[in-house]
């Protein structure tokens, strides 16, 4: 079909808000082919748009219609805008909001950062209003993000909109949008600084992880530790002591398990350091090892005894990196026993043979030897069994061992027999019936 074909038949459209809102898209191609009649056809969709019956959907029209002319390069747009403010005022708040809401998205959608937030602030629903200005916060950042002029700009612009914000989670959410701006024109104390202004706790611990992730990325967080530092304490005095372990993870994520462990020994006790390493076990065990290895001994002893007592309830959910790393720092005995059982656990005999070895009281290695001795009776190895028990020094629980050791392989010697005899009496019963 030739143009003015296109244009004629577009009457046929019965539904007038249809019609009016297919005018208005036909006029903006035609402004993009540079057609002559682009011009007359916005004409007849604002002709069309006046023909609804319904008053809200006149409007909804009309905003649709000035959408079009302001990407066709109309400035009338803005006059078509006004009238629906205007003509929109008598209506009742619900229905006015949501042209509003409307009129912001389309301008948002434009690039036009400034006059979506004039449409938002006129929307009464607090929840809907912090909706839609937080839409244009995050529109408003990802330009930032593509482009290198304008930037104090947008700032500005976003920072106009976070003002206009007042329910949470919205206002939180706008805020770590606030930081990322700041990150993406390198402000980056202006950006740490934004975290501390945010008042859900769930939030703040998301937007620190974040600044963290970013400024690794960027090779900046060296230059900026201190601040998340003094950051960190200010929040946990805000949100409480469990807080403490929350900041800590984020910079143990962030592969800064120094940064993480000398944060905690800022804190005072020792014990907030298990609570820690416990939480990364959850959250990411491939983090834990690291950790532990900038622990010193008396940490790296503490911590351990409490992540191998978990390894130990529950081994499928051991890591022998982490155990390696526990190996490493500390030389405690009480430590090592636990590696000596978990590595019975996991059937590496061998193993668990080598560390009783490394264990200097003989009390504490005579558990390790027995847990190894009633493991291999259990695979049937007798004799092995018995070489470990008789390595035990003291002789009274050496004595004890074996002991056990032989009555507990001639109750499954007799077991056994009698499966056999009995195997063999029933089947001879069944030939004798034959």
């Amino acid at each position: 079909m030739l143009i003015p074909e296109i244009i004629s038949t577009a009457e046929v459209i019965r539904d007038p808000y249809l019609r009016a809102v297919t005018y208005a898209k036909i006029g903006e191609r035609l402004s993009k082919a540079r057609d002559p009649n682009f011009k007359l056809v916005f004409l007849k969709a604002v002709e069309t748009a006046k023909m609804i019956d319904d008053p809200v959907k006149m409007l909804r029209a009309l905003l649709s219609i000035g959408y079009s002319m302001r990407k066709a390069g109309l400035k009338t747009s803005k006059k078509l805008y006004q009238r629906v403010v205007e003509d929109s005022a008598e209506l009742p708040p619900p229905v006015r909001d949501e042209l509003m809401a409307v009129a912001a998205r389309y301008m948002l959608g434009l690039g036009g950062i400034g006059d979506a937030i004039i449409y938002a602030s006129k929307i009464e629903d607090p929840k809907l209003r912090d909706t839609v200005l937080l839409q244009i916060i995050r529109r408003n950042t990802s330009l930032i993000g593509t482009e290198k002029v304008r930037v104090a700009y947008r700032i500005r612009k976003s920072k106009m909109a976070l003002e206009l914000i007042t329910t949470e989670p919205a206002r939180s959410k706008a805020l770590i949008e606030i930081m990322k701006s700041y990150f993406l024109m390198d402000s980056y104390e202006n950006g740490i600084g934004t975290i501390g202004r945010i008042k859900l706790k769930e939030w703040a611990k998301h937007a620190f992880k974040e600044a963290l992730f970013f400024m690794k990325e960027r090779g900046v967080l060296e230059r900026y530790v201190l601040n998340l530092k003094t950051l960190a304490k200010e929040l946990v005095e805000k949100f409480g002591d469990e807080f403490k372990v929350e900041l800590a993870i984020s910079f143990a994520l962030a592969e800064e398990p120094l940064e993480a462990v000398d944060l905690l020994r800022k804190f005072g006790e020792k014990e907030i350091l298990v609570n820690a390493a416990l939480r990364l076990l959850e959250v990411s065990p491939h983090s834990l090892p690291n950790f532990i290895r900038v622990l010193r001994e008396d940490e790296a002893t503490l911590v351990g005894k409490a992540i191998m007592n978990r390894f130990l309830e529950k081994p499928d959910e051991g890591d022998w990196e982490t155990v390696r790393a526990l190996w490493e720092r500390s030389k405690s005995d009480e430590l090592r026993v636990k590696i000596g059982r978990y590595s019975v656990l996991k059937d590496d005999i061998d193993d668990a043979l080598r560390i009783a070895s490394a264990i200097k009281d003989e009390r504490l290695r005579s558990i390790v030897l027995a847990d190894v001795a009633h493991r291999l009776l259990k695979i049937g190895d007798v004799s092995r069994a018995i070489d470990v028990a008789l390595g035990v020094r003291d002789p009274r629980f050496s004595s004890i061992l074996v002991a056990e050791i032989l009555l507990s392989a001639l109750d499954r010697e007799i077991d056994r027999r009698v499966m056999v005899n009995g195997a063999a009496k029933g089947s001879n019963a069944q030939q004798g019936q034959k």
